[in-house]
C-alpha cells in the first residue's frame, strides 16, 4: 500500500498526537504522530515524520519515520529512504531503500512467521 493512500487507512494516530500501551489495531493503521509501547495490526505504516518506540507485531510494516524497538512481521518489513530504525527486525522479506538508515539485527526464517 502506497503511504499517500490516504482513504486506505481505517486507523490514524494523527501528527501531534501521542499515544502510549497497548495498541491493537484490526484493519491497516498509520502513525503520524508519537507513539510507544506495543502496537499489533494487519498493516503499519509510520509515517515521514513521525516516532515510534514500541514493539510492533503485524502482517505488513512499513517504515519511513523515526522508528525504535522490536519489530515480528508475518509478511514483510520495508524501509522507506526517510526511515531512521534503530531496532530488531524478524521478517521473511526486508525491502531497504536507498537512503534508509538501519541500525540492529535482522533475522529472516524461511517460513512465514507467526506474530
Amino acid at each position: 500500500m502506497a503511504l499517500n493512500e490516504e482513504s486506505g487507512f481505517e486507523s490514524r494516530i494523527g501528527k501531534g498526537t501521542k499515544a502510549s500501551g497497548k495498541l491493537n489495531f484490526r484493519g491497516p493503521v498509520k502513525i503520524e504522530g508519537e507513539a510507544e509501547g506495543e502496537i499489533t495490526g494487519d498493516e503499519v505504516v509510520i509515517a515521514s515524520g513521525a516516532v515510534v518506540s514500541a514493539r510492533i507485531s503485524a502482517g505488513k510494516v512499513t517504515i519511513a519515520g523515526a522508528f525504535s524497538g522490536e519489530v515480528t512481521a508475518r509478511e514483510r518489513v520495508e524501509l522507506m529512504a526517510t526511515a531512521r530504525a534503530q531496532c530488531t527486525i524478524n521478517t521473511p522479506s526486508l525491502v531497504l531503500n536507498e537512503g534508509a538508515q538501519f541500525d540492529g539485527d535482522c533475522k529472516m526464517p524461511t517460513k512465514k512467521l507467526a506474530a
